[in-house]
C-alpha cells in the first residue's frame, strides 16, 4: 500500500541560506571551516529530502542580497536558515525580503553537547548558533514574516522528521499551485457548501474551474474501440473482488464508462474534480450512477473525482495525494457514545489506493439520495493515525481555510452497506470536537489521509496563502 500512497510525491528544492560573523575569522583561524564543515553535513541531509541551493557563506549585507536573487531565480519552495555560531540579524534581512516562501530557522548543531571544561573560544564560538535565534526571530516578526523554529541534533529522528515534513509539505503545495481543478455537471441541489469561488479560484491559482461538458463524456461513451474496452475490462476484473450481484455487463458499462472518463480527465488535464447530474433521461442518469469505478480508478491514478459536484473536497484529496497520505472522501456518519468513535464513510467513488487488500464490488439498486443505479465499492482501511480535512471557502479571508484535526482509525465493526466506511477516533472529546470544528465554518464533507500531517499542511497552507485552522 504504502508505494501505491507515495508514488507521486513531487520533489521539492530547498534554499539554505548558512550565516556567519565575519568579524569572528580573523579572530579564530579555525572557526570557519569548521562552521562549514557542519554546514555541509546539514546539506547532505536535507539532499535525501529535496534538491538543496545552497548560498555562499552569508557574513556581509551585500552577499546576504545576492543570496535572495539567487534564490529567487532558483524559484526555492522553501527557505531554510542556518546560522554558524552568533551572527547578525542583518545577515538574514536582504535574503528574505522579496522572497514570497516559508521560512525555518534552524535551531540545530550536529553534536549534542560537547566538553565545556576543556573547550576554547573556537569551540564555544562554534557551538553558539542558539544565540541569534531570537534576534532572527525578532527581526523577522518585524518584517511581518511568518517562520518556524526547528531545533534539535543532526542526530534527532524528532529534527529530521520535522524537516521532512516541512519539505513535503513545501514540495506539495508546488506542485498544487500549477494544477487544473474541474467540475462536471453540477453540485448536489440545495446543499449550500457545495458550490465552489470561481473568483476565489482565479485569486489563488490564476485560473478558473474547468467544465467539460457531462456530452463528452457521452460521446466518448459510446466511441470507445473494443480492443480498449476489452483491456479496460480485464483491468477491472483483475483489480476487484467481484460478488454474484454483478454481471458482465454491469463491468463492461464500467469498463466503457473509465475508458471516457480517462480521455476526457486526460484531455483537459484535470487534476482534481467534482461531478454530478441528476439526467432527464435514463441514459445520461445511468453515467453519472455509474461512474464510480471510472472515478475510483482516476483517484489511483492521482486525478481524484467525487460525487455531489464537492471539488473543494476533490483538491483536498488531491492535496493528501501530493503528501503520500491518500485521500478519501467522507462525511460523519455516526457518532458512538459506548466506544469514543465518530463513524465515518460517503457513497460513490473511493481512493482504492487506500484499500487494505482488494476492494470488494457489489451491485446497488439503489444509491441513497441519488438517481440511478450501479456498482458499489468497499474495502477494509488501515488502523493507526490519520489527520481530517475540509477545505472551505468560509472564514477564509480571500483564499481558502483549511480545517483539519488528528486522530486514529480503530478496529471494529463498520457497516456493510456496499461503500467505505471506519471508526474514528480523535483526540478530543466529540462534543468538544464537534462544536469547536463547526465554528469554523466547514461543509459537511471530509478528506481522510493516513497519518498524522499536521507539519505538512501547515506549510503548504503557509505556502499558498491559506488560512488554517487546527481541532
Amino acid at each position: 500500500m504504502e508505494s501505491r500512497l507515495t508514488m507521486r510525491l513531487p520533489r521539492a528544492r530547498i534554499g539554505l541560506l548558512t550565516t556567519g560573523h565575519e568579524y569572528y575569522w580573523r579572530q579564530f583561524p579555525r572557526l570557519q571551516e569548521k562552521c562549514l564543515g557542519m554546514a555541509r553535513k546539514l546539506t547532505e541531509i536535507l539532499e535525501g529530502f529535496a534538491e538543496v541551493v545552497v548560498s555562499d557563506l552569508i557574513d556581509t549585507v551585500d552577499k546576504s542580497e545576492k543570496a535572495g536573487r539567487m534564490f529567487r531565480e532558483a524559484a526555492v519552495d522553501i527557505l531554510f536558515i542556518f546560522p554558524l555560531g552568533y551572527t547578525t540579524s542583518m545577515m538574514i534581512v536582504p535574503a528574505v525580503q522579496g522572497l514570497d516562501v516559508p521560512i525555518r530557522i534552524i535551531n540545530a548543531h550536529e553534536d549534542r553537547s560537547y566538553d565545556y571544561h576543556a573547550a576554547d573560544t573556537t569551540e564555544y564560538l562554534y557551538h553558539e548558533g542558539v544565540c541569534c535565534i531570537p534576534e532572527y526571530a525578532g527581526a523577522l516578526v518585524s518584517l511581518g514574516r511568518a517562520f518556524r523554529v526547528r531545533t534539535g541534533h543532526f542526530g534527532d529522528r524528532r529534527l529530521r522528521e520535522e524537516l521532512a515534513c516541512d519539505v513535503r509539505g513545501a514540495a506539495a503545495a508546488r506542485a498544487f499551485r500549477h494544477m487544473n481543478f474541474a467540475l462536471l455537471g453540477q453540485a448536489y441541489t440545495n446543499m449550500t457548501d457545495m458550490p465552489i469561488d470561481e473568483c476565489r479560484l482565479l485569486r489563488t491559482f490564476g485560473r478558473m474551474l474547468v467544465r467539460p461538458e457531462v456530452e463528452e463524456i457521452e460521446e466518448t461513451f459510446h466511441t470507445v474501440a473494443p480492443a480498449e474496452l476489452e483491456s479496460m475490462y480485464a483491468e477491472l476484473r483483475a483489480l476487484y473482488d467481484v460478488d454474484a450481484t454483478v454481471t458482465n455487463d454491469h463491468l463492461r458499462d464500467s469498463a466503457r464508462l473509465a475508458v471516457a472518463y480517462q480521455k476526457v480527465i486526460e484531455h483537459y488535464d484535470i487534476w482534481a474534480f467534482g461531478y454530478y447530474w441528476w439526467g432527464v433521461k435514463e441514459g445520461i442518469t445511468l453515467l453519472r450512477s455509474r461512474s464510480n469505478l471510472a472515478v475510483s480508478r482516476l483517484a489511483s491514478m492521482g486525478r481524484p473525482g467525487v460525487t455531489e459536484g464537492d471539488v473543494k473536497s476533490a483538491m483536498g484529496i488531491k492535496l493528501f495525494d501530493l503528501l503520500g497520505a491518500g485521500g478519501m472522501f467522507a462525511e460523519f456518519f455516526s457518532v458512538d457514545y459506548d466506544e469514543n468513535f465518530i463513524l465515518m464513510g460517503h457513497d460513490g467513488p473511493s481512493n482504492i489506493n487506500m484499500a487494505v487488500g482488494k476492494p470488494k464490488l457489489r451491485h446497488l439498486d439503489i444509491h441513497h439520495g441519488k438517481s440511478g443505479h450501479g456498482l458499489g465499492i468497499d474495502f477494509d482501511f488501515r488502523e493507526g493515525p490519520v489527520t481530517l480535512l475540509n477545505l472551505t471557502q468560509n472564514n477564509a479571508g480571500q483564499t481558502f481555510n483549511i480545517i483539519y484535526t488528528t486522530g486514529e482509525i480503530v478496529k471494529g465493526p463498520v457497516l456493510g452497506i456496499g461503500n467505505p466506511n471506519c471508526r474514528v477516533r480523535l483526540r478530543k472529546p466529540i462534543q468538544e470536537f464537534m462544536n469547536e470544528w463547526c465554528q469554523h465554518g466547514p461543509s459537511h464533507h471530509v478528506v481522510i489521509g493516513y497519518g498524522d500531517r499536521s507539519l505538512e499542511i501547515e506549510v503548504a497552507a503557509e505556502s499558498l496563502g491559506f488560512r488554517v485552522a487546527r481541532v
